[in-house]
């Protein structure tokens, strides 16, 4: 018989022919079902996305998404800074430069706006920098 306080906690395991009462959640090997083992791979990615930590920042996919429309251009440029909702770049020439802030400007802006839906950039700004600049976003 189990005590009235114990009964909460008891627990009945087995199959028909036999049963046997646990009591405080104490079980043996032989109680628990066949239980598929995981990689420490999905368990680390499960945690990741859990955390926050798998997300791609603003400033990679600002990037991203310029790289994209720039194509092989790209390479001439960098992304400095991100603050204010100002994307600012620096441009290794000056006919890049010119090409970039006179005739391409709002083409660049309006894909910015349509495929960064995280931040929103207001303006992009560029500065001439003669020495070839570090392709890719800034170290954080």
């Amino acid at each position: 018989m189990i005590l009235p306080r114990l009964a909460s906690r008891a627990a009945t395991v087995g199959g028909a022919d036999e049963e046997r009462i646990v009591l405080g959640g104490h079980r043996e090997a032989s109680d628990f079902g066949k239980v598929r083992a995981e990689s420490v791979g999905d368990v680390l990615q499960r945690w990741l996305a859990r955390s926050g930590l798998l997300r791609v920042s603003d400033r990679d996919r600002v990037w991203e998404v310029w790289q994209r429309q720039l194509g092989s251009d790209a390479v001439h440029t960098c992304l400095v800074s991100l603050r204010g909702n100002v994307a600012t770049f620096s441009v290794d020439s000056s006919a890049l430069l010119s090409e970039l802030n006179n005739f391409r400007k709002v083409e660049l802006l309006e894909s910015l706006h349509r495929e960064v839906r995280t931040y929103f950039v207001r303006d992009i700004r560029f500065r001439l920098e003669k020495r070839p600049p570090a392709s890719g976003p800034p170290p954080r």
